[in-house]
This record gives structure tokens, C-alpha cells and sequence, in this order.
């Protein structure tokens, strides 16, 4: 490997293996897995494991940047599939396995995929109910060791290993062949994002935005003491469907000979991190809440350790001054000594309130150095909470697009409510509207099958538009001050696009208008306006009484419309019926993440004059949720 330039994810892959032969690589629950292997891998052994899957896929004819899609929850297996894919010189489609046939079949035919890895018998299920549907599909391979194929759409994983190992010993050099010709403008995956429309677009990530964006990554973290070693382990729990989990916890953890253990399931990340003990971890702000919520929760069962608490946090935060530096930042490095700051007083009373802080920090382990969050931003406070108990919880931006994050707060000086600084390889800038623009490492080549789309989504000088609208401080800090895509980000992660909910509704006879919430939220949430003209003619027909002084008309396009109602027309049962049924018919055909799990009806409509639609009658964003901020308020 000293004479080839690392300039593929296969090229990194075998260098590490190499380097690190005898560490370990890979941990898991070995009862999820039929034992295999006790649970554990070293990188040779790994490297074993993706060579047999590799040349399995190569004896069934596979083809260089052919499509595979992996359909699978995370796993040691899932990175193994990936690694595979990537020595084949294919090409990796993911998928979360919790999608309905119809996206998944869009994916699949969009990308033109030949194999899919399906992580679990529902997935296969899913895949063969439609299998007539999927023309360009030839095999599934089921991510078990011990299933046995039983039609000619399917083979097991196991299968698809002892077809490589035979294959192998008469194909070795074949195989070599095809590793070593891989290189960076290669397709190394593609990940499909929501778009406006609610159809997805397919993100194509070459092997030279992988190394450039892992070479920053490496730049910006020797910069600023955040160094990771073949001592390391990252906990993998979130989707490694997604680049947030794929790019900072397998590949770099891939790239730097560190280990990666795998939760059981997100559900058992705090005992998942008793037992593998991790240095770092990603997460998204909903379940850095949720811990938060549990451990005040735990704090709060009895009015002594409420008090106690309490009193540690006023001494915490009054320590928390001194990790501040002139700009905001807070020295999150393990390697800053807070209490040699303290003035005396104060240390006494800090390394008393400490003793309990130790308790929380030992629910992330003993190692535990850093975490990373991203998705969607992470309140300021909070983060401060954990900056209190010295737990180093360093915000990001970054997207598909992007591949992982491009800006990023420094651990040496992390400042609450901002993104953080160009990182990671990346440089950034900001439009006259705003708009953050990026170029630098990671870029994506394009989105496939979509020219138009692609050359929309840079300048005339090459730098791709995020959507979102910036502010940067006079340190180079940024921030989001709105977004200027439609997309909504959760604060669990999922993208989804509002057209796509609202069009649901647009041949709707009893709402009028709706307007999806939901960045940066548990859930999807709305706010409805119901056809105030449909109700009136209902109510005077049935001679439903109600309080017509209530109602207030406007005259919008030459044409008068009811504008505003009482609070009793709105709360009829009648109308509050048939807009439930609405709701519930549109939820029918939408993804769980996407469904509207509360609403509220309201008793105005949206105009041009109360400033809440524009002139070509886009609801306004900003306005609509500053306007009804207690009300969205009251649905979280």
C-alpha cells in the first residue's frame, strides 16, 4: 500500500487493515448474530469477512459501479456490505428499512439497483411482495448467516460468503485487480434526501469526497486537539442509512483504525455504553433531551436531591466562566484543568459538586471524551447543562450534500447556539440573500438522474447553496437563522418535505389551508384552516346554529371570502369530525416520521393581509410561527 495513493475508501480500507492487523475493529452482541466470531473482529479478520463478501458478489457477474442497495438497521454486517460493495468498485444505495414499497421501489428503480442487502425477514417480505415491480433487481441477499435461499431472488449471507471463499482461491488476483482500480472519481454511494415534491433525489458521493472530507476531518481535529487513534471506540447506534453515523463514527473510525461498537438497538444506548465503554459517540438533540429528562427526573424523586442538585448546578455554572474564553467559546478539551483556574472558594465548592456530576458522566462510561450532534440544532441551554457536568457535546453542521459536516465547533471553544467554524476540509461563505454557500472537501458530484436539479443547486463559480440562511459573527462563527429550503428536519433526524403532506390536502372540500410544523421538533405537527364557506353552507343547511357576528368576510381576488370565525364554529363537532377524518385519510399514505400527530384548527385564514402569504399566495414561515408560537407551543 506505500506505493498507492490512498485515494479510495477501498485503498483507506486495506491500509488500516494492514496497519492496525491485531486491533479491534469491531464489537457486537454476539447472541443478535448466531455467536459469530464471539461478538468481535480485528481488522484482519474483518478484512476477511468483506473479501469473502466481495468475491461472493464478483462470482455472481457483478460489475464495476454496478448498484447495490443496503436495506438494513446498522450492524457489523451492514459496514461489512459496505466495505464489500466499495472493493467491487460498486457503488452503495441506502435505504432505511422502515419504508414503505412504493419508496422503496422508487429507490431502487431510480438508482437502477441489481442486489439489495436486506437486513431482516420483514424486509425481504417487503422486497418480494413487489418483486414484479423491481425489473432491474436480479438478487437479495439475506443479511443472516444461517438462511438458505430457497428461490432464485435469494440467496443468505452466509451462501454469499462460501460462494466468495471458493471463488476466491482461483480469482485472487482478479479480485486485487478490482480493489486496487478503484479510485476517487469513482461512485463510492448514493443517499436518497427528501425534495420538495416529497419524491427523493439521489445523492451521489464519489471515493475522492470521502477522502477529502475524512483528510479535513483529520486537519481540522489535530488542529484543535480532537486526535483519534486505533485506542478509540465509537458507539454506532444511529442509521447508518444516513451520513451523519456513516462519515463520524464507521469511516472515520474505518479510516483511523478505531473500533466501532454496535447498540443493540437505539433503545439500548445507555447500557450499550456501560459495556462498550466508547470515547465518542453521534447523537441527535432529542435524545441528548431525553437523557437530560431522565436524569432530572431521577433528581427530582425526593426533595434532598432536588436541593442538592441544584445547588451543584449554581456551582457548576459558576465554574462553567471560567472554561469561557473572550468570544463566547468554552474549552471543552478532557486535557483542560478547570479547577487550577477556580480561585480557591470556588474549587472547594466545585470539586464537591463535581462528586455528583462524576455520577452523571459515568452513564456515558469511563472513557468517554466527546460526542457530536447534528441533524438539527441543539439548544443553547442545553448544551450548557452538559457543559456544566463536563461533558463535551460538540455541535455541527453538515448534509448529504455535503458529505458529514463542514462546519464545526472547535472542542477548544464551543459556542452554544452556533454551528460552529469551516471545518473539516470545507470553506464556507455567505450570500448576498444570506443563503450559506459551501466548496472544499465532500461536495457531491450530483444528483442522479437529475441534471437540471444539479446545476440549480451551485453557483456560477462552482460553490454548492445549503438552502439555509446564515449569520456569521466576526470570529467566523455561523448560525441558522431560518432555512431557506422547505425541507423540515426533526430532532430525531428525518428529513421531510411539507409539499409533499400539504398536497395531500389540496383536493381537500373542509380545510382550506394547512401549514406543516415540525424543524427541529419530536413530530410533525399542523396548523389547519378549514374551508370556512364549505362549513357555513353545511351549518345553514342542517340549520346548525352558530354565532354569525363571528364571522369575518375579505374581499381577496375580486372575490369575497370568509376570513375569520368564532371560536364556537370551530369547535362544532361536526367540522372537528370531518377534519379529523381528513387527517387520518392523509396520514393513511405517509411514512410513521412524515404522519401529522397533532393539529390545531384555527379560526383565521392565512392572507396577504395579515402578512401571513406573499403575493403569489406562499404562506409566509417565519411570520406564521412567530404569529402562532404559543399555540404550536401547547402541541409539544
Amino acid at each position: 500500500m506505500e506505493n498507492q495513493p490512498l485515494d479510495s475508501v477501498s485503498k483507506l480500507f486495506y491500509s488500516t487493515c494492514d496497519k492496525f492487523s491485531s486491533c479491534m475493529a469491531q464489537r457486537f452482541n454476539p447472541d443478535l448474530y448466531h455467536g459469530d466470531n464471539n461478538g468481535m473482529f480485528t481488522f484482519h479478520e474483518m478484512k476477511e469477512r468483506v473479501e469473502a463478501i466481495a468475491c461472493g458478489l464478483m462470482s455472481l457477474g457483478f460489475a464495476r459501479q454496478e448498484k447495490v442497495a443496503i436495506m438494513s438497521a446498522s450492524s457489523p454486517y451492514w459496514t461489512h456490505a459496505d466495505m464489500a460493495i466499495s472493493n467491487c468498485a460498486g457503488v452503495s444505495v441506502t435505504i432505511y428499512p422502515t419504508l414503505s414499497f412504493n419508496e422503496v421501489s422508487y429507490i431502487l428503480n431510480d438508482s437502477g439497483s441489481r442486489y439489495v442487502f436486506a437486513g431482516t425477514q420483514d424486509v425481504l417480505n417487503l422486497l418480494l411482495s413487489g418483486i414484479d415491480k423491481l425489473p432491474a433487481l436480479k438478487k437479495i441477499i439475506v443479511m443472516d448467516l444461517n438462511y438458505k435461499g430457497d428461490n432464485s431472488h435469494t440467496i443468505g449471507l452466509g451462501e454469499l460468503i462460501e460462494l466468495g471463499i471458493q471463488w476466491k482461491k482461483s480469482n485472487n488476483d482478479v479480485y486485487a485487480q478490482r480493489w486496487k482500480s478503484v479510485g476517487e472519481d469513482d461512485g463510492y454511494t448514493i443517499l436518497y434526501t427528501s425534495g420538495t415534491t416529497g419524491q427523493g433525489k439521489g445523492v451521489v458521493l464519489t471515493h475522492g469526497c470521502i477522502r477529502g472530507r475524512l483528510e479535513g476531518t483529520t486537519e481540522f481535529f489535530l488542529r484543535y486537539g480532537m486526535v483519534i487513534t486505533e485506542k478509540d471506540v465509537a458507539l454506532c447506534f444511529l442509521p447508518l442509512s444516513h451520513i451523519f453515523d456513516r462519515g463520524s463514527c464507521q469511516l472515520l473510525a474505518i479510516m483511523k483504525g478505531a473500533c466501532i461498537a454496535y447498540a443493540d438497538k437505539p433503545a439500548t444506548l445507555l447500557a450499550d455504553m456501560q459495556k462498550y465503554n466508547p470515547t465518542w459517540i453521534n447523537c441527535v438533540p432529542r435524545l441528548y433531551e431525553k437523557i437530560y429528562i431522565t436524569f432530572t427526573e431521577q433528581m427530582s424523586s425526593s426533595p434532598l436531591k432536588k436541593n442538592l442538585f441544584a445547588m451543584a448546578l449554581k456551582v457548576g455554572e459558576k465554574a462553567l466562566e471560567y472554561r469561557k474564553d473572550s468570544q463566547g467559546g468554552y474549552n471543552m478539551s478532557p486535557d483542560f484543568d478547570l479547577v487550577s483556574k477556580l480561585p480557591p472558594l470556588l474549587k472547594i465548592q466545585y470539586k464537591l459538586a463535581d462528586k455528583l456530576f462524576s455520577k452523571v458522566r459515568a452513564l456515558f462510561g469511563s472513557r468517554f471524551r466527546f460526542s457530536f450532534s447534528a441533524s438539527a440544532g441543539i439548544a443553547p441551554d442545553l448544551l450548557k447543562f452538559y457543559y456544566t457536568l463536563g461533558l463535551a457535546v460538540v455541535e455541527g453542521y453538515g448534509s448529504t450534500e455535503s458529505c458529514n459536516a463542514c462546519i464545526l465547533n472547535p472542542i477548544t471553544a464551543c459556542k452554544p447556539g452556533y454551528m460552529g467554524i469551516e471545518a473539516n476540509g470545507s470553506f464556507a461563505r455567505v450570500a448576498v440573500d444570506g443563503e450559506l454557500e459551501i466548496s472544499g472537501a465532500g461536495i457531491f458530484r450530483e444528483y442522479l438522474n437529475k441534471p437540471e436539479d444539479t446545476l440549480e443547486s451551485f453557483t456560477h463559480d462552482g460553490w454548492f447553496m445549503t438552502g439555509d440562511v446564515v449569520e456569521k459573527d466576526s470570529n467566523g462563527y455561523y448560525r441558522i437563522v431560518d432555512r431557506k429550503k422547505a425541507i423540515i428536519c426533526t430532532a430525531v433526524g428525518k428529513n421531510i418535505a411539507p409539499a409533499k403532506l400539504e398536497n395531500l390536502f389540496s383536493l381537500s372540500s373542509v380545510i382550506e389551508q394547512i401549514f406543516v410544523v415540525g424543524d427541529e421538533r419530536n413530530f410533525i405537527s399542523a396548523l389547519i384552516v378549514p374551508n370556512f364557506t364549505y362549513f357555513i353552507n353545511l351549518f345553514d343547511r342542517d340549520n346548525i346554529p352558530y354565532d354569525k357576528s363571528g364571522l369575518v368576510f375579505s374581499e381577496i381576488g375580486g372575490v369575497s371570502l370568509c376570513v375569520g370565525v368564532g371560536d364556537d364554529f370551530i369547535a362544532h363537532p361536526e367540522l372537528t369530525s370531518l377534519i379529523a377524518r381528513e387527517v387520518e385519510t392523509a396520514n393513511e399514505q405517509l411514512e410513521s416520521f412524515e404522519r401529522i400527530k397533532k393539529y390545531t384548527i384555527l379560526s383565521n385564514r392565512f392572507t396577504e393581509e395579515n402578512n401571513q402569504l406573499t403575493p403569489t399566495q406562499k404562506t409566509k414561515k417565519r411570520v406564521i410561527l412567530d404569529d402562532y408560537a404559543d399555540i404550536i407551543d401547547t402541541m409539544y
